[in-house]
């Protein structure tokens, strides 16, 4: 008998409910996608302080004398050194230099604090499961337990207010108290945009968004959420991210260290970074008169020229953007792209990442 797989709800849920959310399934998880006006929590973000529930992403606490040793030896940046309250985002390649996940690590003291894609968790442990030999490390998917709360914009550390908060560097860990409770904070910046993940048990979280929402913070959904995202072109598990990938091709950059020591896929990574030998780039592509599907197909004289890997209307421009994969040969900001929609063509532009008003 087939195996059904239900998914799966985050202990915000019954607060999210009453704020009359809008919920649907996304990466396995039952979100909210909306709280009544996608706009106005979209311009939160952009504009004012957003409160999103990022419960769904996979959380592992990682302990062991050899945890920072093991994830320096497996991932792309440098983390062997890293002190207590600092963090690093790195990604775990396979030895084809393909993308298994981003990577959050953060030092909390006592052990390791490890972010995955809501996708991945098991699948991260399972990799770290094949490596590990004789280390002394300790891997605990706390996913279940605990909730991830952010608060998003320009006017976030406001809400936490504290002299801490403003000046946390990015992925940074201070303590703040939001409803009487000493919680951690990290530094995030997700999307590229000022924010801040708070950290909290699940029987605490529902006092925690409460109090956030009190004190000013606009309850976000998925729509807000991934429109920004694809506007600050951050790539996505499942649809920029993936073993179909490599971290050059995702723009993952920031997250690769070209001079600490061996890690598994390093030689195929600094492979294709020395001889320039990346076959393919994600971009932005500006569609103003009609809206393409994902998955479409980009043409270029008539040949085959990459794929869109997703799309939204964009408040921002006013019209369709899309992320997808071009052809390195192509992938110059001002380069026209066509789309076919049926029998016809529509016209984009590749614009420049994050994308800007016009």
């Amino acid at each position: 008998m087939e195996e059904i797989i239900l998914n799966r709800s985050t202990p915000l849920k019954e607060a999210q409910k009453r704020a009359r959310a809008v919920f649907a399934d996304k990466d396995g998880w039952e979100l909210p996608q909306s709280f009544g006006n996608t706009l106005k929590e979209y311009r939160a973000i952009r504009e004012e302080v957003a409160l999103a529930d990022r419960s769904s992403y996979g959380r592992l606490r990682i302990s062991g004398n050899d945890a920072l040793d093991l994830l320096n030896r497996l991932s792309s940046n440098k983390v062997i050194d890293m002190p207590n309250g600092e963090g690093a985002s790195t990604v775990l390649t396979t030895n084809k230099g393909r993308i298994i996940d981003l990577l959050l690590v953060i030092n909390m003291g006592e052990d390791l604090l490890v972010i995955t894609s809501p996708q991945t968790p098991a699948k991260v442990i399972e990799w770290l499961d094949l490596y590990t030999f004789t280390e002394d490390i300790t891997v605990e998917d706390v996913t279940e337990e605990t909730a991830l709360i952010s608060l998003i914009g320009p006017k976030a550390d406001k809400i936490l207010a504290t002299a801490a908060a403003k000046t946390l560097p990015l992925y940074g860990v201070t303590e703040v108290t939001i409803g009487g409770m000493q919680l951690p904070v990290i530094r995030t910046d997700v999307f590229g945009i000022a924010s801040y993940d708070v950290l909290t048990t699940a029987s605490q979280s529902e006092k925690v968004w409460d109090t956030l929402v009190q004190a000013g913070a606009i309850a976000v959904g998925e729509e807000a959420l991934e429109t920004v995202r694809i506007e600050q072109g951050v790539p996505r598990y499942g649809r920029e991210m993936g073993e179909e990938f490599n971290p050059l091709e995702a723009g993952l950059n920031s997250s690769i260290s070209y001079v600490k020591g061996c890690y598994i896929g390093q030689e195929v990574v600094l492979r294709l970074k020395t001889y320039n030998k990346v076959q393919k780039h994600l971009v932005a592509i500006g569609f103003e008169e009609d809206s393409p599907s994902i998955t479409t197909h980009m043409e270029i004289e008539g040949k085959n020229a990459g794929v869109l890997t997703s799309v939204i209307d964009s408040p921002l421009l006013g019209h369709s953007l899309a992320l997808g994969y071009l052809r390195a040969s192509y992938a110059e900001v001002g380069r026209e792209v066509n789309v076919r929609i049926g029998d016809r063509l529509i016209k984009g532009r590749v614009l420049e990442l994050p994308v800007n008003k016009p």
